[in-house]
C-alpha cells in the first residue's frame, strides 16, 4: 500500500514552521519564570492571554489587587505545562482544566485532575464555556478545602464566541487527545512571508480577530471575578502564553507570525500575574454586578447550566399542566 502524500499547503507550512522553530531554539533568549517560583494558594490560568490586552481590561474594570507581568516558560500550552510541572507528583493540587493538553501532558500528576472538556464541551462553539469551568472549580473548592487549585479556563483562546464561525481548531486538538495522533491534517494557503500558527488567521482580517480575542477575554473575566469572590487565600491570575498578531519572532527573519507556538517575542511570552489577597476581595466588583454581567453573557450566547435547567423546568411544568388537564372531568376542561 502506498503512503499518502502530504498536502502541499501543509507541507509548505511545516517547512516554514520547523525552520523558524529551529532558528529560535538556536538563538533562544528571554528565559521564563516558573509559576512555582512564588507562593500562591490558587492559580487561575487564562489560556492564550497577552499581558497588554489583559492590562487594558484590568484597568477598564477597575479591579483590585496587584497586577504585574511575568515571562512565561512556554510559547504554547504543552510547552508551558511540561516546563512548569516538572515533578512526578503534586499531591497538594487539584487541577480543573478546560484544555485537553493538560490530560495529554500531565495526567496522573495531581491529587485529582478534573477534565471539564470531557463533560462540558459545547458543540455549537467547539469550546468549553467559562461557566462550566467556574462551577467545576467551585465544587472542587468545597470538596477539597485543604488542596491548592489550578483552574485553567480556555478563553481568551479561540474559538471566539462573537465571530460567528465554526472554528474546528480546538475540536481537532480534543479529538487528537481522545484518539491519539496529530490534529493537523491539512492547512489553508498562506503568504510566503507569513505563518499562521492557528488556521483561523487564514479566514479573517487580523483586526477582526483581535476584536474577537478581546471579546473572549471580556466574556471570561466576570467568571474569574466571581471565582475570586468564592476562593480564600492568595490567588494568582496568569496565562500559559500570549498571542502574536503579525509580529516577528526573529529580527533578521522577515516572517510575520500569527498565533502562538514559536519564539520568545515579548508579546508571546509576557503574561499577566495578578495577585489577589483576602484583603483585596472586598474591593472586587459587587456580586450582584458580576452576576448580572454573567446573566447577560449566558443569555446572549446560550451558555451555562442555568439555561438548560430553565428549559427542563419549563418542560416539566408543561407536562404537569397537561397531565392535570387530562385527569380533569371533560366538563371542567373548558
Amino acid at each position: 500500500m502506498s503512503t499518502p502524500r502530504a498536502k502541499p499547503n501543509l507541507l509548505k507550512h511545516r517547512i516554514k514552521e520547523y525552520t523558524l522553530k529551529g532558528l529560535v531554539q538556536l538563538l533562544k533568549r528571554n528565559p521564563g519564570v516558573s509559576v512555582f517560583s512564588e507562593d500562591w494558594d490558587h492559580l487561575i490560568i487564562l489560556d492564550d492571554c497577552r499581558y497588554d490586552v489583559f492590562e487594558e481590561e484590568f484597568q477598564r474594570r477597575g479591579l483590585p489587587g496587584k497586577l504585574e507581568s511575568r515571562p512565561s516558560l512556554g510559547s504554547w500550552t504543552g510547552e508551558f505545562l511540561v516546563m512548569n510541572f516538572r515533578e512526578e507528583r503534586y499531591d497538594d493540587i487539584v487541577f480543573i482544566s478546560a484544555n485537553p493538553f493538560v490530560d495529554r501532558y500531565l495526567k496522573g500528576k495531581f491529587h485529582r485532575l478534573i477534565s471539564v472538556w470531557k463533560t462540558h464541551w459545547n458543540e455549537r462553539y467547539n469550546t468549553v464555556p467559562p461557566g462550566a469551568v467556574y462551577r467545576a472549580a467551585l465544587v472542587a473548592a468545597r470538596r477539597y478545602p485543604d488542596k491548592r487549585l489550578v483552574v485553567h479556563f480556555l478563553q481568551p483562546h479561540h474559538p471566539y464566541f462573537t465571530l460567528g464561525f465554526k472554528d474546528e481548531g480546538m475540536a481537532a486538538i480534543k479529538r487528537s487527545v481522545e484518539r491519539g495522533g496529530s490534529y493537523l491534517q491539512d492547512f489553508p494557503p498562506e503568504p510566503i512571508q507569513e505563518i499562521y500558527l492557528s488556521e483561523i488567521y487564514a479566514h479573517f482580517p487580523v483586526r477582526r480577530l483581535i476584536k474577537a480575542y478581546v471579546d473572549n477575554l471580556q466574556i471570561v473575566m466576570p467568571y474569574v471575578e466571581l471565582l475570586l469572590h468564592r476562593l480564600r487565600g492568595k490567588s494568582v491570575v496568569t496565562s500559559d502564553h500570549g498571542e502574536l498578531f503579525g509580529e516577528k519572532v526573529l529580527e533578521f527573519v522577515p516572517i510575520k507570525v500569527y498565533g502562538h507556538g514559536i519564539g520568545r517575542n515579548p508579546n508571546l511570552i509576557t503574561v499577566p500575574w495578578w495577585i489577589v489577597r483576602d484583603e483585596d476581595r472586598r474591593n472586587l466588583r459587587p456580586l450582584k454586578e458580576v452576576k448580572r454581567e454573567i446573566a447577560t453573557i449566558e443569555s446572549r450566547f446560550g451558555l451555562g447550566e442555568r439555561t438548560r435547567e430553565e428549559t427542563r423546568l419549563k418542560l416539566a411544568i408543561s407536562r404537569l399542566k397537561l397531565k392535570k388537564f387530562l385527569t380533569m372531568p371533560p366538563k371542567s376542561r373548558t
